[in-house]
């Protein structure tokens, strides 16, 4: 069985390996028919400050995460949402990867040697699709509506599952395995919801952007986030 995770992270700057931490981390899960069973969304303290121009692109503030969970309290959570996933996607991969790739290893734990990886910036650069290969340009092309909230993790990952679903194109002599995520044992802080003062949008809001909404019967109840941005 296919499981996309599509992942989205917003962080303190540009570069994981100068230092830069992830503020926020978003993960849509799809099944091979493109349908959200699951997704993960919460705000993260980073350990550092998050610079004003930084600020300014993704609206997130130190005072906004003051109180988040660090991202070693999300983790066993995160993992558990990992669970049976088969690839990795995002829109200029490399990137997200590399954050989440640092924040496993600040974490002690090893990020998985071999699992599929997808870029929907490559797919769109690859098809032609837009005239630049930005995430919202490459959305207005395919006709996916946006939200207000750019560069908020839970609506570009959406926008990217979308994204993925209209641009993917299935190779059905590939044969995919779940990727091996480590357990972990969950603590008390990864047990509480986070009190946002602007919840994330809940997984039924994201058929805005056209995605269907598939069972989510596997999908623990914290995975959820209720409300809207």
């Amino acid at each position: 069985m296919t499981l996309f995770a599509v992942i989205d992270v917003e962080t303190t700057g540009l570069s994981a390996a100068q230092g830069d931490r992830v503020v926020e981390f978003a993960a849509v899960i799809l099944d091979e028919q493109f349908r959200v069973v699951r997704m993960f969304d919460s705000l993260v303290h980073p350990q550092r400050s998050i610079p004003p121009h930084v600020t300014q692109i993704h609206g997130i503030s130190n005072h906004a995460v003051r109180t988040a969970p660090t991202f070693a309290d999300l983790l066993p959570n995160l993992m558990d949402c990992f669970c049976g996933i088969t690839h990795l996607v995002a829109h200029n991969i490399s990137f997200d990867l590399g954050f989440l790739q640092a924040e496993l290893l600040a974490c002690g734990v090893p990020m998985p040697m071999s699992f599929g990886r997808l870029c929907t910036m490559q797919m769109a650069r690859r098809k032609r699709t837009a005239q630049n290969a930005k995430l919202t340009t490459v959305a207005a092309a395919l006709g996916i509506p946006t939200m207000a909230q750019a560069h908020r993790a839970i609506v570009d990952a959406g926008i990217t599952a979308r994204v993925l679903s209209l641009l993917h194109e299935q190779d059905q002599s590939v044969t995919v395995s779940p990727i091996s995520w480590p357990k972990l044992q969950p603590t008390a802080a990864c047990h509480q919801q986070f009190p946002r003062h602007n919840p994330s949008i809940s997984m039924q809001a994201l058929a805005h952007f056209g995605l269907t909404i598939g069972s989510n019967k596997t999908m623990s109840p914290r995975h959820l986030r209720n409300g809207e941005l």
